[in-house]
């Protein structure tokens, strides 16, 4: 079983190959199609703008590679901005196309005296059940450093879990079929993060 974690020059690779490496799921960064075509799974991190991410995956020809795996049902987990792109489009500076595979728009927090970015640890509130989420409570707290946030069309449909800052609820785990994102930092959420992955890796059997 080998998850094919994408390179595309706006992730934080390294950290997350450890985090696989530790629940027994192998892994290889990459950017061939070829290698992507063949993994079991296929992991997108990210950190940095939203247009950078998308313009990096068509500089590497990647967006067709990342279409076709989806529209075979293979899973792709997005990480923080490779959750965010996961969505139709961005208002980060400026109004960006993204991936299309979840519906809705990802925009800046906007709320009396919130600190941005949000950054640090929340808890988990669950919205629908899903294995994604297996075993996890409102006591589980993962951490999250971002400025802005997913705006799903159909909250209840495709949000399984969210974080309350402030008077936004932020989705933190969502899922369309065989599509999932995580905003906050599975790697650096500690036993609950390795717990997600080991959710992950359950779903890939």
């Amino acid at each position: 079983m080998t998850i094919a974690i994408i390179d595309y020059d706006v992730g934080n690779l390294k950290n997350v190959h450890t985090a696989l490496k530790d629940v027994d799921l192998d892994s290889v960064i990459t950017r061939d199609p070829a290698v992507i075509d063949g993994a079991q799974a296929i992991i997108l991190p990210g950190v940095g703008a939203f247009a950078d991410a998308m313009k990096n995956l068509e500089k590497f020809g990647l967006l067709e590679t990342l279409n076709r795996n989806v529209a075979k049902g293979k899973i792709l987990m997005g990480i923080c901005l490779g959750m965010q792109v996961l969505f139709d489009k961005s208002y980060e500076d400026g109004q960006w196309t993204g991936l299309g595979y979840i519906p809705g728009q990802v925009i800046r927090f906007d709320a009396p005296g919130l600190t941005v970015p949000h950054m640090g640890w929340n808890n988990l509130m669950i919205n629908r059940e899903d294995p994604i989420a297996r075993g996890i409570t409102p006591e589980d707290y993962v951490y999250f450093v971002h400025s802005y946030h997913a705006d799903p069309a159909d909250f209840d449909a495709h949000v399984v879990a969210y974080t309350q800052y402030g008077g936004v609820r932020v989705p933190a785990i969502v899922r369309k079929d065989n599509v999932i994102g995580m905003q906050f930092h599975p790697e650096k959420s500690a036993a609950v993060g390795t717990r997600l992955l080991m959710n992950l890796k359950e779903c890939l059997k």
